[in-house]
């Protein structure tokens, strides 16, 4: 059998350690404070566990299935609805709702963890609806920054937040597999999504494909919100926020890993669809593509749980994201036909978002369980100031440097920020290794 990975609770203070932030004992009672009835003691690794990892794998679907599939969106408005606009103005859209999903997550983390999952998930879900329900009617670009942009991006941030920290809060031994499992969700989504959105926007129209996913948002999440049970119950704390963990270098090591590689990572979602165009392709094509990005992408955050279980969350992190650089550069700045950019989305797909899957792994394997939701939300402030900055550029680079004629500057720029995630990852290792050294503690990473 496999020994365990030094980041696991077992052995988290010997690699970093800060009183007061270490692992809470398996034997806790499980509670959420929106409901003191609800208690009961389960272990972690039980079979329970996993009806709520399921509920956050569908929750996964809605929350993230909007960015995943918005290069359905993204390819519609750059082409067709508003063609004369700059890539760079459209591209504030699909940016602001990763920005503020994961920018807000300080604050809405901090809630969960304070106020209760349910409560704080059922904000999302209100709040996700009202947006997609809102930008139906919306005929101006700056209309769908605010409600498609602006306002879905602070709901997602809501069902976000509770949702990133129970599977790792359920799970020791299988953590990393139950976490691929729960974010696959957001591939499934991005999967359907992207083909029911495609097929409602050619049939029906923008506005009643935005109208129909809002009603599905608040009917799925409204139920799947229910399952949202805390195992580790929430400590009385006088601060929102978990700013102790700001002392520690895994933290910040973690933080700006998370922010480069949300600089680099939607190039491909966003642009792929473009790209099939200037290639003799049609919007069908794009669509399609993203399909086969997110089929990928639902297999490859499994495997990469279970690997990580297997081999550690660190070493599976580092290799992922070489091999995501050596897939992206050369399939998709020499693609001359269709065929090598279906190439491009399966392996991308596969490898590329197991940061995605690993990085709630790495710290919930760090800190204690019941502030999770707030160091995951502090975390994302970063990944979301990646997103914004990441995708800004991109927009930019493809107006000014590429001439909206070809994408080659746009890739060098992810595939480089991409490349610096994986430097920083190869640190926190030989962080962890010293670390481990200096306490006698020789196991895998």
């Amino acid at each position: 059998m496999a020994s365990p990975d030094p980041l696991d609770a077992q052995t988290v203070l010997t690699a970093d350690s800060t009183p007061g932030l270490s692992h809470v004992s398996s034997s806790d009672k499980e509670s959420d404070s929106t409901s003191s009835n609800e208690i009961n003691v389960r272990p972690a690794d039980c079979a329970f566990g996993w009806i709520p990892t399921l509920a956050v794998m569908v929750n996964y679907m809605f929350i993230f299935g909007a960015s995943n599939s918005y290069g359905v969106f993204s390819t519609y408005y750059l082409n067709d609805k508003f063609a004369g606009t700059p890539a760079s103005t459209l591209s504030w859209i699909g940016t602001l709702i990763t920005t503020f999903m994961l920018g807000g997550n300080m604050l809405t983390g901090a809630l969960a963890d304070k106020k209760g999952y349910r409560l704080t998930a059922y904000i999302g879900t209100v709040l996700c609806t009202a947006a997609y329900i809102l930008a139906s009617f919306c005929t101006e670009v700056w209309q769908l920054i605010l409600t498609q942009g602006i306002l879905f991006g602070m709901g997602a941030s809501f069902l976000f937040a509770p949702s990133v920290s129970i599977p790792p809060q359920w799970f020791d031994k299988y953590r990393g597999l139950a976490s691929g499992v729960a974010v696959a969700g957001s591939s499934f989504g991005g999967l359907w999504f992207t083909a029911a959105t495609q097929a409602m926007i050619d049939n029906l129209g923008a506005g009643w494909a935005l109208r129909i996913l809002g009603i599905l948002t608040f009917a799925v999440t409204g139920i799947m919100n229910l399952l949202y049970f805390r195992r580790v119950p929430a400590k009385p704390r006088k601060n929102l926020l978990e700013l102790r963990a700001a002392k520690r270098l895994t933290f910040w090591l973690v933080s700006l890993e998370s922010f480069a590689m949300y600089t680099g990572y939607w190039a491909v979602t966003f642009y792929i669809g473009t790209t099939a165009q200037q290639l003799g392709g049609t919007q069908q094509d794009g669509s399609n593509l993203l399909l086969v990005l997110n089929a990928g992408s639902a297999v490859g955050r499994i495997l990469a749980g279970y690997i990580a279980d297997k081999f550690g969350s660190i070493n599976t992190l580092l290799i992922s994201l070489i091999l995501t650089v050596v897939i992206e550069m050369p399939l998709w700045m020499k693609a001359n036909s269709l065929a090598p950019l279906y190439v491009l989305c399966a392996l991308y797909g596969m490898i590329s978002p197991t940061f995605i899957s690993l990085n709630p792994v790495i710290v919930s394997n760090y800190f204690d369980t019941d502030v999770l939701a707030s160091v995951m939300g502090m975390v994302n402030v970063f990944s979301g100031i990646g997103g914004l900055a990441g995708n800004l550029s991109q927009g930019e680079i493809f107006d000014k440097y590429d001439k909206r004629e070809q994408f080659t500057n746009t890739i060098i720029f992810s595939a480089m920020f991409i490349l610096f995630a994986a430097l920083i990852v190869l640190f926190l290792r030989t962080h962890v290794i010293r670390k481990s050294a200096d306490k006698r503690i020789f196991q895998k990473i």
